[in-house]
């Protein structure tokens, strides 16, 4: 019996050393090698986080970037070509218009007062209606009723905004780049009652043609008028009637605002337009950036049929001066041209390639900016159409 609670004492104390030694062993926590793979592990894990978020960013920014510049290049062309489109329209007047026909033209003498309208340049300078070199400004806007569309490349332009006839704080033009200018009728009818969803009249240049044969007024019907109005004063200037030859008010011919407009590349790489306003001087708005190159190829058509039978670029050497001025006039659509580069350089990428415009190669000294090539022909509705 001694010996049996000996024997169980000493288990006893045993079993309590052991469970005293696992306590102790739990309370002491990780060893140094448990805590170094926990750490590695950690570490590896917040590196495979970083890097996934890095990855992502990169991807989502090169989205991004791509996705500003096929907006850009598509805003771009859209633009110039809804504006190439509407070459021609002279409201209800008909082209080609004659600026000086003796019975329609705006610029015949009856509407001048002994102004003389002859000595000025054909085709008419890029700023026309600025009047800055001393010429009358309707005098130069109703010559470029004639010629609404000009074109040529940037030096020629810069050439013409360094003279008193342009805006010399005008950012310049690229020199290599093609710019056109354009002149037209808006699209809307100003000044109420029949444009009263439209912009107001304003202190701008205005045309108006007349819907009413009317013998016994002296009214042939087609006359076009043109005039610098404001609201006050243009109901008694621009007074022709409208189709229906009425006395009211609201057979009153409509009244569309004169639009000269010249778009180009300056040498920051920004698609400018410059646009007449009512201080007789050219303003400039932004409008895309990141266009490096804008080249056209012109289709003209020189048997009046409404199709085009010649194409010829401005850098195109065998296009006289003398042709050119002549077809300026028989221009009836375009094959547009334009490289849009990416806002930002993307690591790693070289751009290595050649790209071909209309009169020009254009090469890439290696970067790292990505660029989109844009081509988009357009018929000029007004000029083809009608002559169809």
């Amino acid at each position: 019996m001694r010996h049996f609670v000996a024997s169980f004492t000493e288990t006893l104390w045993s079993d309590k050393a052991m469970c005293s030694s696992n306590l102790q062993r739990r309370y002491l926590g990780f060893s140094l090698i448990e805590l170094m793979i926990s750490l590695a592990l950690g570490l590896l894990i917040v590196l495979g986080v970083t890097d996934l978020y890095v990855n992502s960013s990169r991807t989502q920014d090169d989205v991004s970037r791509a996705s500003r510049q096929l907006e850009n290049s598509l805003f771009a062309l859209d633009l110039l070509a809804g504006e190439l489109a509407l070459a021609g329209y002279w409201g209800e007047a008909d082209y080609p218009l004659v600026a000086d026909d003796l019975t329609f033209g705006p610029l015949r003498p009856e509407e001048m007062a002994g102004e003389a309208v002859t000595g000025y340049p054909v085709p008419p300078l890029p700023c026309a209606g600025s009047g800055k070199d001393g010429r009358n400004p309707r005098v130069e806007l109703g010559w470029a009723m004639e010629y609404p569309l000009t074109s040529g490349l940037g030096v020629d332009l810069e050439v013409a905004m360094s003279s008193a006839a342009c805006d010399i704080s005008i950012s310049p033009a690229k020199d290599t780049e093609e710019f056109f200018a354009i002149r037209r009728a808006s699209t809307c009818a100003a000044g109420a009652p029949r444009g009263d969803k439209c912009a107001a009249i304003g202190n701008f240049f205005h045309i108006q043609s007349n819907g009413c044969s009317d013998a016994n007024a002296g009214l042939s019907g087609g006359e076009v008028k043109l005039y610098r109005v404001t609201e006050f004063n243009a109901k008694s200037v621009l007074n022709y009637r409208g189709f229906d030859c009425g006395t009211e008010a609201s057979d009153r011919a409509p009244i569309y605002r004169y639009i000269s407009r010249i778009y180009y590349v300056n040498h920051r790489d920004e698609l400018v337009r410059l646009e007449l306003g009512e201080s007789n001087t050219y303003t400039a708005t932004v409008l895309v950036e990141g266009v490096e190159a804008l080249r056209f190829e012109w289709l003209i058509d020189r048997n009046l049929d409404g199709d085009y039978d010649v194409v010829r670029s401005v850098g195109d050497e065998s296009w006289s001066e003398a042709q050119r001025a002549a077809d300026w006039q028989n221009v009836v659509g375009a094959n547009m041209s334009m490289i849009v580069r990416s806002s930002t350089p993307e690591v790693g990428y070289r751009d290595s390639n050649i790209y071909e415009l209309p009169g020009q190669i254009w090469t890439i000294e290696k970067d790292e900016y990505q660029r989109i090539l844009r081509s988009r022909t357009v018929e000029f509705v007004n000029v083809a159409g009608r002559r169809r």
